[in-house]
């Protein structure tokens, strides 16, 4: 099964740009520092940022309520997951890990898998960890429905 990531993107503003509104929809990237901002697409590629992708919407949508500093509307959205996405490895690897792993741990672990196994893309290991841990949480849900 494919899971989904979500990203966030603030909405803030009236009217196109080009005919004198004041609309700037920018996505949530992760800073240098480990933080997160909403800025412009232009921004953070001159800043070499990437997007903060999340495991689930409500994940998103709270990250994004923290991070705002315009007050706009916030929305998760389904990511377009990468096409070298290697998913059926992630949830294996994820699947044989216990369901009460700690979060951190368990992104810290699929960060040096990837760069170890050759992932150069930042944005491709921000996917990665983000889809290790939807699939996380995927499991917990079912060990939480069956009562395990």
């Amino acid at each position: 099964m494919t899971h989904a990531i979500y990203f966030v993107t603030e909405f803030h503003g009236t009217g196109d740009p080009c005919f004198g509104g004041t609309a700037a929809d920018w996505a949530l990237y992760k800073t240098e520092d480990g933080g997160h901002v909403f800025i412009s697409a232009a921004d953070a590629q001159r800043r070499k940022l990437v997007k903060a992708y999340y495991p689930t919407a409500t994940e998103a949508e709270q990250a994004g309520s923290t991070a705002s500093t315009r007050k706009g509307r916030i929305s998760a959205l389904p990511a377009k997951l990468r096409p070298d996405l290697p998913t059926g490895q992630i949830s294996w690897i994820v699947g044989n890990k216990h369901v009460g792993e700690v979060d951190t741990e368990l992104a810290g672990d699929m960060a040096h898998r990837a760069k170890r196994a050759g992932a150069t893309d930042p944005d491709m290991v921000a996917q990665i960890v983000a889809y290790a841990l939807a699939c996380h949480r995927a499991n917990q849900a079912l060990v939480a429905h069956f009562n395990l």
